[in-house]
């Protein structure tokens, strides 16, 4: 099956339902002519047509300054042709993305979407996102806080759109590498920021690059960013609004960005925790030996490493019950600065661990 045809019957299938798709543009990670990770495609046909679709997208996740990574078969694209729903299409590529992700030696399979849907084939909520609500009166208010007066008569950063031709690209990468965990490679690292219609901002202090910002289609939400000074994220968020006349926004940080976090939560007007992916592990304990290794970045506690070996030799691969005691959603919050008390009653004995990509490592 030729790759236009698995295009088009994607874009008419979503368009149906959400309005004009054109997944070349919406993932050009995945589909633009010069994407360097092609997806497998897994199809059903009848009469030679494409009757249901599910993509996989290979994801290599490294942990910074160690020789750690897990690879991760990221499950997106599936669709079912409205006429040939309830035959059981989708439970068969659900299977078949399966045998082959374990086939080809990935160590966990991933997915976004209804969170219903995906349980039933093992699925189970996998790591906690921080949603903040940044107001323009309230970031100021903040700035007028942490910066002498002096500091804030005239904008300290400024603002350029990128493109993938963009001289800035170098730096922004090296900034995207100082993560925790990254999924990019050089080649992709643009085209992941263009995910979802994305736009992404240099952002310049002096004429030169000190950080980026990608911000959703609509406007409404930083996806991600990065910064060379975090102190100033405050000022650089209020000059980014003021900027582009924005009142109100949103920014999205996973639990393992702490020095954003206390930034953010002194410069918003609220924020919310909320479920970030799906998970089904393939390979339990590498899995969660990385996931441990990656809390490790940022949280200095000490784990009680007697208990969770323990687990792990009591996980059978069909013991759905343990796994999806290692993978929910609370296995995974970060007891953040006060959060001790929203999450009293949790299990002692389970561990909190990250798990949070940014759009633009997300299918």
């Amino acid at each position: 099956m030729e790759k236009q045809d698995i295009l088009d019957f994607a874009n008419m299938v979503f368009s149906m339902e959400y309005g004009s798709i054109d997944f070349e543009e919406l993932y050009p990670k995945a589909y633009a002519k010069e994407c360097c990770h092609f997806p497998v495609h897994h199809t059903i046909e009848e009469d030679g047509k494409i009757r249901a679709l599910l993509d996989v997208y290979p994801v290599t996740l490294r942990l910074s300054g160690t020789e750690m990574s897990i690879r991760a078969a990221y499950i997106g694209t599936v669709a079912v042709h409205p006429r040939h729903r309830g035959k059981g299409y989708m439970t068969q590529l659900m299977e078949r993305a399966e045998r082959d992700a374990r086939d080809q030696g990935f160590d966990l399979m991933l997915v976004d979407g209804d969170r219903h849907r995906y349980r039933s084939y093992g699925f189970e909520k996998a790591g906690v996102k921080c949603s903040f609500n940044v107001r323009l009166g309230n970031i100021w208010n903040r700035c007028r806080e942490l910066y002498p007066q002096e500091m804030l008569c005239a904008p300290q950063y400024g603002f350029e759109e990128i493109d993938g031709e963009s001289a800035y690209l170098p730096v922004l990468f090296s900034l995207y590498q100082r993560r925790n965990v990254t999924a990019r490679i050089k080649e992709n690292f643009f085209p992941c920021l263009k995910s979802n219609l994305a736009v992404t901002y240099a952002v310049l202090e002096d004429g030169h690059p000190a950080g980026y910002i990608n911000l959703s289609g609509d406007e409404k939400n930083i996806l991600e960013f990065e910064l060379k000074d975090s102190a100033f994220i405050p000022r650089m968020i209020c000059d980014f609004m003021e900027g582009m006349g924005l009142n109100e926004l949103g920014v999205s940080v996973g639990m393992d960005e702490t020095e954003k976090l206390e930034q953010l939560e002194g410069a918003s007007d609220y924020y919310n925790l909320s479920m970030s992916h799906q998970m089904k592990l393939l390979q339990p304990e590498k899995v969660l030996e990385f996931l441990a290794a990656w809390r490790g970045k940022y949280d200095t506690r000490v784990i009680n490493a007697e208990a969770v070996n323990k687990l792990w030799r009591e996980l059978e691969a069909d013991d759905m019950e343990k796994i999806s005691l290692l993978t929910t959603c609370h296995c995974y919050m970060e007891l953040q600065k006060g959060e001790n008390s929203r999450l009293k009653g949790i299990p002692a004995e389970w561990l909190p661990l990250p798990f949070f990509l940014p759009d633009g490592d997300a299918f």
